[in-house]
């Protein structure tokens, strides 16, 4: 009897760790099947350009938003992720259907979901100067959204420290730009941040500091993470203050962007319009994705970047149609809900897609992609073993790297039991109070990785 107690105490214990380990993950899977959608809510008012008539005039525009929660959900402080939309800064809306896709997959997964329309239109003559006074004006309407949704944190149950920023082309500018451009030092003075006049017949009258007139609510416009499809910024420069460097950031970019860069370039306006390429009116040099990334590794900034070798602009805008598309947005969702799981919300390791390789010196689409660097370094990780092998209370490593080396020990199932970092030559690594059993060893260094099965 007593042998049967116990065999069917283990196996309660067995199915009750199955289910666990099977049970939807809040955040990462779809745990709510519909979504509430509070349309068309006035974060906010300010002046924009109307040139519909054939020149340009200024137009004070209500500005609004839709709230997208999960039907059904009772938590009481859910993470908050404010969408915007592409266009150039000419076009778009809070209702392209991407931003719509994004802010239901994550709504389903249990985030509070915004999108979110802001001023468009750039002032004439188009050239450097209108278009940072453009996205100036976007940027400044997405720190007003960011305040109005913390003022209703307690009518949606979101969380003020968990604030995220997302985008799409133009969108994805709003979102680099609210972490990067923060401080009055950093914004060129051919913006004019001087309060603005009434309106006349001066074009580029000031445009007031970086938070705006949009709305005066007096709550926080910082944010907490970056997720960045196909975007840019004028200089990775603005990347280094003490805020900036603190806001890990998930980038997607295709090598062949024509639109934004994937690495440096000067965007021209028949980039962004379907003017003669015959006459080429550049824009604006800036800064896209694969710098940005690269900056970040560099100075040791969280960043998690996935490169769509030979992708042209948002490759997977059309993915309700187009099954080329559809692929692209699966590698899309399964890259961004991944990595907003494990590095915005550090809530543990879970199945998705890892970084891939960017080409090692790209330069405006004339490089191949190069993997030699990160193949050496898996090379030298590899020859790095733990001994002994199995262990009891420690086990050592051999550090041939000459670098800090970022060690992790996980289960089999992928929860991380334990994390160290060390550039020592010799690297004594403690597992005293890990349960025996088998677990995956993880050396990273940079964009290189290598996994061993020990024993403990």
């Amino acid at each position: 009897m007593k042998n049967k107690t116990t065999l069917s105490f283990l196996l309660i214990i067995a199915l009750a760790f199955i289910s666990n380990a099977q049970s939807p993950k809040r955040y990462y899977n779809k745990v709510f099947t519909n979504v509430r959608i509070d349309s068309n809510q006035v974060y906010g008012n300010n002046y924009t350009y109307d040139v519909t008539k054939g020149q340009i005039g200024l137009t004070n525009e209500d500005l609004t938003l839709d709230i997208y929660t999960p039907i059904g959900d009772t938590l009481k402080n859910r993470p908050l992720i404010i969408w915007a939309h592409g266009g150039s800064f000419m076009g778009g809306t809070k209702d392209d259907k991407d931003i719509v896709y994004f802010c239901n997959e994550f709504a389903k997964r249990g985030f509070v979901c915004v999108s979110i329309n802001y001023r468009l239109g750039f002032e004439l003559p188009i050239d450097s100067i209108a278009a940072v006074r453009t996205v100036y004006r976007a940027l400044q309407d997405g720190r007003a959204a960011i305040r109005y949704m913390r003022s209703k944190a307690n009518n949606y149950q979101i969380d003020k420290d968990r604030v995220y920023f997302g985008g799409t082309s133009a969108g994805a500018f709003i979102a680099l730009n609210v972490a990067f451009l923060n401080s009055p030092e950093e914004v060129p003075s051919y913006v004019d941040t001087m309060p603005r006049l009434e309106p006349n017949t001066n074009l580029r009258f000031g445009l007031d500091g970086i938070e705006g007139l949009t709305n005066t609510i007096e709550e926080s416009s910082s944010i907490h993470g970056i997720i960045n499809f196909c975007g840019a910024t004028k200089t990775t420069n603005w990347m280094d203050d003490t805020y900036s460097r603190n806001i890990p950031i998930i980038s997607m970019h295709g090598t062949q962007d024509g639109t934004v860069p994937y690495g440096t370039r000067t965007i021209f306006l028949n980039d962004l319009t379907p003017i003669p390429e015959q006459v080429p009116l550049p824009i604006i040099p800036v800064q896209g994705s694969y710098d940005i990334d690269r900056h970040a590794d560099k100075m040791g900034y969280a960043s998690k970047f996935y490169t769509w070798y030979g992708a042209d602009h948002v490759p997977y805008i059309d993915y309700d149609t187009n099954p080329t598309a559809a692929a692209y947005m699966d590698t899309l969702m399964r890259f961004t809900v991944k990595h907003v799981y494990e590095d915005f919300l550090g809530l543990g390791t879970v199945d998705g897609l890892e970084e891939n390789t960017p080409p090692c010196d790209f330069n405006n689409g004339d490089t191949l992609p190069c993997l030699t660097a990160i193949k050496d370094k898996v090379a030298r990780l590899q020859n790095i073993l733990p001994f002994p092998n199995p262990c009891t209370d420690s086990f050592s490593l051999e550090n041939n790297t000459g670098k800090e080396l970022s060690i992790s020990i996980k289960s089999l199932l992928g929860q991380t039991v334990l994390e160290h970092q060390s550039a020592e030559k010799l690297i004594n690594v403690i597992t005293t109070g890990i349960p025996s059993g088998l677990y995956l060893l993880q050396i990273d260094h940079k964009k290189a990785s290598h996994k061993i099965r020990i024993q403990h």
